[in-house]
């Protein structure tokens, strides 16, 4: 956090305090969006009896100001250990308004890391966009998220990544979101060019995602074989059209109901599409940024 003799220029705490409304915005959309297979949504749990989307929405709430202040943390230069440590203060907080139920945790990660890319963006006068923001995260912590940060070993993702050898948050975050970058921005916005329709563009970023991501969340709860299912199954979907099918609600609702009698839930594809949507966000209010 701010120390009290250290003194930020205003539009600097209020280009922070945008983003923060941003990161805020794009995990609501993400929350918001139906139809997504096994995940929770506005009608549904999906495959999660532990959770709603009020639960959600109170999750969200709790993280508000946590993005700010990672982009103060970026836009100063803190060293690593003080952008964990406010993630983890994040993660305690969300953790008490859901008594205990891990809603956002990936997000923090995430979006903790991309908030302080921009603020790094902002020091250095960089162009406020997607590749901009990759780049950052890439050159300025990489290294030590792959090789200095204290993993969980008894996290899910950790224990999945010692037993099938898969990669997880940790090596995406560090890559610079490089899957994001690769197939979901694309996939969104060739959808939107065509379609004008965000549930649409989101859905179909949704579905490339789980055609590809190692998703610990998958893996955690039926094995590699349910991560190759659900993958082959979103290659399916994708290769007869996905959304820009003429009854493409029918064909998920078919996918939303096997995800659901199966206890599917795609956790790390839909944590990679708040992700997406917030990049999105981020160049459009900061287009003009120099």
């Amino acid at each position: 956090m701010l120390q009290p003799h250290e003194v930020l220029c205003p539009s600097i705490i209020t280009t922070a305090e945008t983003l923060d409304h941003l990161a805020c915005m794009a995990l609501l959309d993400e929350a918001s969006l139906e139809h997504k297979p096994g995940l929770v949504c506005p009608s549904s749990q999906g495959s999660h009896s532990d959770m709603d989307f009020s639960l959600f929405q109170s999750s969200v709430d709790a993280l508000q100001g946590y993005f700010q202040a990672q982009c103060l943390n970026g836009y100063r230069d803190v060293n690593f250990e003080e952008i964990r440590q406010c993630g983890i203060l994040a993660e305690q907080k969300m953790m008490t308004a859901t008594q205990q139920i891990n809603t956002h945790k990936g997000a923090i990660f995430n979006l903790g890391f991309a908030s302080a890319a921009v603020g790094q963006c902002l020091a250095t006068d960089s162009s406020l966009n997607t590749g901009s923001i990759s780049q950052k995260i890439q050159s300025t912590w990489q290294d030590e998220l792959l090789h200095h940060l204290q993993r969980d070993p008894n996290s899910h993702g950790q224990r999945m990544r010692r037993q099938y050898g898969i990669t997880g948050a940790i090596e995406e975050v560090a890559s610079g979101f490089k899957t994001v970058m690769d197939i979901a921005l694309p996939t969104y916005i060739d959808i939107y060019t065509q379609t004008a329709n965000i549930q649409q563009a989101s859905i179909q970023s949704l579905f490339s995602l789980m055609a590809y991501v190692q998703d610990t969340n998958i893996v955690w709860r039926g094995g590699l074989s349910a991560l190759y299912l659900v993958q082959d199954i979103a290659k399916q979907f994708l290769a007869r059209g996905g959304v820009l099918q003429q009854h493409w609600v029918k064909d998920v609702s078919k996918i939303e109901n096997y995800f659901v009698q199966h206890r599917l839930s795609p956790g790390g594809s839909a944590d990679l599409l708040g992700v997406t949507l917030f990049l999105l966000k981020v160049e459009n209010e900061f287009r003009n940024h120099i």
